[in-house]
């Protein structure tokens, strides 16, 4: 069913595959350490990626894969979440926190010289005090939007609009990300593109902002963007101290919106926005596909895909994500509702996290109800949109909930 037009909500975005337990028997977990078959595939340098099944990921790169499988250590959790949580370093837990999403739309990391927005490196302080905030407030995990478009300096680019390497001060950007979510004790989940990016190349107030779609359906250009960009940026992320709090890379927000076409598992017909450069089912899961297997070769953290929501429920059941991830708005509930659990979606295959949603909730449903329902029944995290424009009363009721639950929502 199209829920195109007037009731579909906008809301303003600038214009782990570890099989997590979904139900927790017994509060000791088996995790893996060392080298071994970790679910992660193969990876680079010390550390495994987290063992067959139950596992989750250690500290640094996988392993190459031994045929025995890692050495297990046996770690104590003491209070996981009721459905199994998301697992991530031995940790059973309710995935808690809540969209940054941005400072600068596009700037963060790399910042935007022509209009004098600085990344993160740059204004670590404001950052910090921000991130500590979240914390204060119950946020454990904290999504944050790395390049929605192209319009930084976070990106080099040719003369012909083919990626050329990272730019201005992107990995600096990275580095003090982690560093502060260090300090704030909160974990990161950054996410890399967006359905934005998805515009026809053009002049944003005086910026030229090449579009994506060329990147994701040219092979050649589809590898620089993955050579010269997602793959140094996973690189500088594992090179961090800090690197243990990147908890999981979300590939793209929402990019059923620059998809068209028919959907290959028996979802609604891609509904795309007319503004976008759109591109089919396949070239989509292609270029996701893709991505995740950089990722999984330079990075041990988990991933994810910001699903636009459950109306396209399967389209990344066949990519190697370690949990779904679906957002939710009032459009989306009059149809979907929320109050469905995961398996009646057909997605309890793996956990499933609500990666948006209102902080002051749906219409009728109360964000303490909205949560504590989702809680309940199965869903295995819920990140609110968004920490930037949140009110102090929304902040309260995010706070109000992880009082309830203080340890089956904090990694």
């Amino acid at each position: 069913m199209s829920v195109r037009g007037e009731s579909r909500e906008t809301k303003h975005h600038g214009a782990l595959r570890v099989s997590a337990v979904m139900t927790v028997a017994a509060a000791l977990v088996a995790c893996t350490s060392g080298e071994g078959e970790g679910t992660h595939g193969l990876g680079t340098g010390e550390g495994g990626a987290g063992g067959v099944g139950t596992g989750a990921p250690s500290s640094g790169h996988g392993g190459d894969g031994g045929e025995g499988g890692g050495e297990a250590e046996v770690c104590e959790d003491t209070c996981p979440a009721p459905g199994g949580g998301v697992t991530f370093a031995c940790k059973h837990r309710f995935m808690y926190g809540v969209n940054y999403a941005w400072q600068y739309f596009g700037g963060d990391f790399g910042g935007i010289a022509a209009w004098q927005q600085a990344g993160v490196s740059a204004d670590a302080a404001s950052h910090a005090a921000r991130l500590a905030d979240i914390h204060d407030h119950g946020g454990s995990v904290v999504r944050w939007w790395v390049f929605p478009d192209f319009r930084g300096d976070g990106i080099a680019f040719d003369a012909s609009d083919n990626p050329t390497g990272l730019g201005g001060t992107a990995v600096a950007d990275l580095h003090k990300a982690l560093e502060l979510a260090a300090q704030a004790d909160v974990y990161l989940m950054p996410c890399l593109f967006s359905f934005d990016a998805f515009r026809p190349s053009g002049d944003v107030a005086g910026i030229w902002v090449p579009g994506i779609t060329p990147m994701v359906v040219d092979a050649q250009k589809r590898a620089m963007l993955l050579e010269n960009v997602v793959r140094p940026l996973a690189r500088a992320a594992a090179s961090s101290p800090h690197s243990e709090r990147l908890l999981a890379w979300d590939v793209i927000n929402e990019p059923e919106w620059a998809m068209t076409g028919p959907s290959p598992y028996g979802d609604d017909t891609y509904d795309p926005m007319g503004e976008l450069a759109v591109v089919t089912h396949a070239q989509m899961e292609t270029f996701v596909a893709e991505v995740i297997g950089v990722l999984r070769e330079e990075s041990s953290a988990l991933v994810t895909v910001g699903g636009a929501a459950m109306k396209w429920a399967k389209a990344w059941s066949a990519v190697d994500v370690d949990f779904y991830q679906f957002h939710m708005y009032d459009w989306i509930n009059a149809y979907w509702p929320y109050m469905d659990s995961p398996a009646e979606f057909g997605v309890d295959d793996r956990p499933v996290v609500m990666g948006e949603f209102p902080l002051q909730g749906l219409s009728g449903v109360s964000y303490g109800e909205l949560v504590g329902d989702w809680y309940g029944n199965g869903y295995a995290g819920a990140l609110g949109w968004h920490y930037e424009e949140a009110t102090p009363e929304q902040l309260d009721a995010m706070k109000a909930f992880a009082s309830t639950h203080a340890c089956e929502t904090r990694y």
